[in-house]
């Protein structure tokens, strides 16, 4: 979504955003990282040294292969060397991108998929389902899309241009789960694979070449220059003297870094999760009750414009509000309502002091983890913790750094804690729920629940029962879906439609 310097200026000269190079988080993996701890600031280089043409940041050690590379910058650049079987859109909707045809069995878990027959390499040589397979098989190894693959058994090509792969379940949003870059069989392994996007990598640059498809790619500069960064003060010194002309940023990562050059804002969809989990061990959370609760004490409009500087959506139910698997009517029953968390609490107990303690603390029922890197994460908590307090519950907000923030989750050592995850793009849940999940802390894994997850993977779009199980019980307290923000020189680029994944994919069908 486009918005004007003019209308947003107020806004971020006051709060200021960071542009860095944070790994984005695993899908279905730990809570988000902490950003790297900033580097030394880097000298400047002088306005009348800045690179002619186009720009993009990089981080050299991350390289350019797309089941490796976790970096948001090399990630920008990846869109447009290569291209994924389905695009995943603003609002989660699948299409075709390399795929012509996609049907599956009556059973849900054969899917034959049939590529296009105009597609090349930018080497001249055909994609065929062979290289889909083997770009299938290496992402399945990988960190960034194994999780959201675990089910596939099978994958294979048929003939020259028809792929075949069985799950171990049915799975109606199988689509969606192949917003996967393709790349020539042979190099999946290569730092620098070869790819059939409007780019290849030509000593250290982007080079146009003569793309297959019969369409102006979004960005259609001759040469593309890759600028090397190592921090987020880094990124934005380079577009601030004009090495780079855009520049992806996860605003609400770790400390913020403010941008003043004269720039246009695109605002891009995630399916980063923050949310509130709960120790089912806990003397203060055991309760289904006191955990339902907290639904009505997250001012979650409130939480997004205070603490994400816009870069968030308020979301009630585990999923982005942007998709269409979010009801909006089972939303608002259970959205921020004070009266209805103060009488839940006192049903359970909790009344608000009638007067301080004489040292002005309260005695704390229970404790709030968060990790300390992110300022946005420890804001957000803390407004949760106080609406609480207000109606008697009182939590302690503990923020402590990663790495001993993970190790408090895997011993149970909180009451309550806030979180943030990188869910795939079907908003599949299990990796809180199943026994072996990733994320069950607290003892939070539940056989019912993870089969209702099945059951909404089976068949797409199908998670009301789900997102009710969850809410009902107080297993989660979903808070808001991150927002990433692209920051392009004025004037420079016409328009945008970033896909999940792809600031330079532009949607299409067939």
């Amino acid at each position: 979504m486009r918005r004007s310097l003019q209308t947003l200026a107020a806004l971020l000269l006051l709060l200021g955003l960071l542009c860095g190079c944070a790994p984005p988080a695993e899908t279905g993996a730990q809570p988000e990282p902490a950003a790297p701890a900033e580097l030394p600031e880097q000298p400047a280089a002088a306005a009348d040294t800045a690179a002619a043409g186009f720009g993009l940041a990089y981080e050299a050690d991350a390289g350019f292969n797309p089941y490796r590379c976790m970096s948001l910058c090399n990630r920008t650049v990846l869109s447009l060397l290569y291209e994924p079987l389905f695009t995943v859109d603003a609002s989660f909707d699948a299409a075709p991108y390399l795929v012509q045809n996609y049907t599956a069995s009556g059973d849900g878990r054969t899917h034959t998929m049939t590529l296009r027959e105009d597609a090349r390499f930018s080497d001249g040589s055909p994609v065929t389902a062979a290289d889909a397979a083997a770009s299938i098989q290496a992402a399945m190894d990988s960190a960034y899309y194994g999780q959201r693959l675990r089910h596939i058994s099978t994958v294979s090509a048929a003939d020259t241009y028809t792929l075949i792969i069985t799950t171990d379940a049915a799975c109606g949003s199988l689509d969606a789960l192949l917003n996967v870059y393709v790349v020539k069989a042979g190099t999946t392994g290569d730092d620098a694979p070869v790819g059939s996007g409007p780019y290849r990598l030509e000593n250290g640059v982007l080079e146009l070449w003569d793309w297959w498809r019969a369409i102006t790619p979004p960005l259609h500069e001759p040469v593309v220059s890759l600028v090397a960064v190592s921090s987020p003060t880094n990124v934005r010194d380079a577009f601030e003297y004009g090495q780079i002309t855009l520049a992806a940023a996860d605003p609400n990562v770790g400390a913020r870094i403010a941008y003043h050059a004269d720039f246009e804002l695109w605002n891009t969809s995630t399916t980063v999760m923050q949310y509130v989990g709960f120790n089912l061990n806990s003397t203060v959370f055991s309760q289904t009750q006191v955990r339902a609760a907290v639904t009505y004490a997250a001012d979650r409009d409130g939480i997004a414009a205070a603490t994400a500087g816009g870069f968030a959506a308020a979301a009630v139910l585990p999923a982005s509000p942007y998709a269409a698997v979010y009801d909006q009517r089972l939303a608002d029953s259970y959205a921020h309502n004070p009266a209805a968390l103060s009488e839940a609490l006192a049903a359970a107990g909790f009344t608000p002091a009638a007067e301080p303690e004489a040292d002005g603390a309260s005695e704390a029922d229970g404790v709030m983890l968060v990790c300390s890197a992110s300022e946005q994460r420890v804001a957000a908590a803390q407004a949760i913790v106080d609406s609480l307090a207000a109606a008697g519950l009182r939590l302690t907000l503990t923020a402590l750094p990663y790495d001993d923030y993970l190790r408090a989750l895997d011993r149970g050592e909180f009451d309550a804690y806030y979180g943030e995850v990188r869910l795939s793009p079907d908003f599949d849940l299990s990796v809180f729920f199943d026994a072996a999940g990733s994320l069950s802390y607290g003892s939070i894994a539940d056989s019912s629940v993870a089969r209702l997850c099945d059951l909404a993977m089976e068949n797409a779009g199908n998670v009301y029962d789900l997102h009710a199980e969850i809410m009902n019980r107080g297993l989660l307290c979903p808070v808001l879906f991150k927002t990433y923000a692209v920051y392009t020189a004025r004037g420079r680029i016409t328009d945008l439609t970033p896909c999940l994944d792809g600031v330079f994919l532009t949607p299409m069908a067939g």
